[in-house]
């Protein structure tokens, strides 16, 4: 139970419960030594809702996993996401919009080798997370970098006219754009208005724009100039260049399942998309996997509303120590994600590290407590580092703890 303004709010769900994930083959938990705070890649530390806990269990007590019938456009794991759609963003996809795929990032895969060719440049806004620099320069592409400047309170700033410089000093044909809305690792939502200028300026440039919104669901009320907001989903514009790649992974921490899901309104484009999951040999879905997805639109939102209350509160908790508590550390509300962004120069400097890297590796080796250096996310993210806010508070404040009696000792 938590108190509000001297309202009683009634909580389902216990988010401060701290469960042992050691032994699980968790990335985040069981590739740091032992005594070491993960506050790294963006996993959340808690467990799904029981409903759908127990929808795949009840599954996996049905003894044949087999071959699964394909996906379509009545499939309840599609006619879930037309409902999530709806009632999240206010946003009536057709039924025939939505496709299954394969995981987000080998899904961004196919579209960069499907939309641009070898020695070609994908545009992309940095600092951004690691996948975006992977998938282009995996498939022989060079990414070309709209660098985004830090504005009032760190929220990026969008600059039209800086990514048409860009563009135009760009010594490479660019026919496809990766676009991470919301942003990460910065967390901005970009408005409406800042959507439909981008769109238009790649209309007019011929170029496929592909959105990355895995982290669409984690918008706070205000943000964090103080003003309400909204995410505005690309798929809201009928624009025929536009690509939406999304999922449940983040919203419901289904990461280790692999799927996601593409939302085109074209119907050309999505054709075209269809042709490359049919060569890709991703017709088929995953019996466990969708039926997450599906238990999760479907059951899931009292569980998610009352968990982004709490991380809200954690991120809130975790700047306001950060900033009054660690001199050298300048942390920012994000406007959205579970994810804090902080310009740590200062600290570095005082603390005898060269760089972002090596505070980072300093303070899992030396405070036992895991962040993420921003400059494995762009020239842009350097001097940065990245902050998982999604644990339970106790376990997120004594890692910030560790960072501050660290910082104490070495400075």
């Amino acid at each position: 139970m938590s108190y509000k303004k001297d309202i009683i709010i009634l909580r389902m769900y216990n988010f401060d419960e701290i469960i042992d994930r050691r032994g699980s083959n968790s990335l985040k938990w069981d590739t740091v030594k032992e005594g070491v705070i993960p506050l790294w890649v963006a996993d959340m530390d808690f467990p799904v809702f029981p409903e759908l806990q127990e929808a795949l269990a009840q599954r996996v007590s049905h003894p044949f996993y087999g071959y699964m019938t394909p996906l379509n456009d009545k499939s309840p794991f599609n006619q879930a996401i037309l409902q999530w759609y709806n009632s999240r963003y206010d946003i009536k996809l057709d039924h025939k919009a939505v496709l299954s795929g394969p995981g987000t990032v080998l899904s961004l895969e196919m579209l960069v080798r499907e939309f641009s060719n070898e020695g070609e440049g994908v545009l992309i806004f940095t600092p951004v997370y690691t996948p975006f620099f992977d998938v282009i320069k995996k498939n022989k592409r060079q990414p070309v970098e709209v660098f985004l400047k830090p504005g009032q309170n760190g929220r990026f700033i969008f600059d039209l006219a800086d990514i048409e410089k860009t563009l135009d000093k760009a010594d490479i044909p660019v026919h496809l754009a990766l676009f991470c809305s919301p942003q990460n690792p910065g967390g901005r939502v970009w408005e409406e208005e800042e959507i439909a200028a981008f769109l238009d300026l790649t209309k007019k440039r011929n170029m496929i724009a592909v959105f990355d919104e895995i982290h669409s669901d984690f918008v706070y009320n205000k943000n964090s100039s103080g003003k309400p907001q909204r995410f505005v989903s690309a798929a809201a514009f009928s624009k025929d260049n536009v690509i939406v790649v999304s999922g449940a992974n983040k919203t419901f921490n289904l990461g280790g399942l692999h799927t996601s899901y593409f939302v085109i309104n074209n119907e050309t484009l999505r054709n075209i998309v269809k042709k490359i999951l049919k060569r890709e040999t991703h017709q088929e879905g995953d019996i466990f996997a969708e039926l997450a997805v599906e238990t999760a639109y479907r059951c899931g939102a009292p569980w998610f509303d009352e968990l982004l209350v709490y991380l809200y509160d954690n991120i809130l908790a975790a700047v306001n120590f950060l900033n009054n508590e660690v001199p050298g550390i300048k942390a920012f509300v994000p406007d959205a994600t579970y994810l804090i962004w902080a310009n740590v120069r200062e600290l570095a400097e005082k603390t005898g590290c060269s760089d972002d890297k090596e505070l980072a590796v300093r303070l899992e080796n030396e405070a036992l407590v895991k962040i993420t250096p921003g400059s494995i996310y762009g020239e842009a993210g350097k001097g940065y580092v990245r902050i998982n806010a999604a644990s339970p508070r106790s376990l997120l404040m004594e890692g910030l703890g560790r960072i501050q009696n660290w910082s104490k000792l070495n400075c």
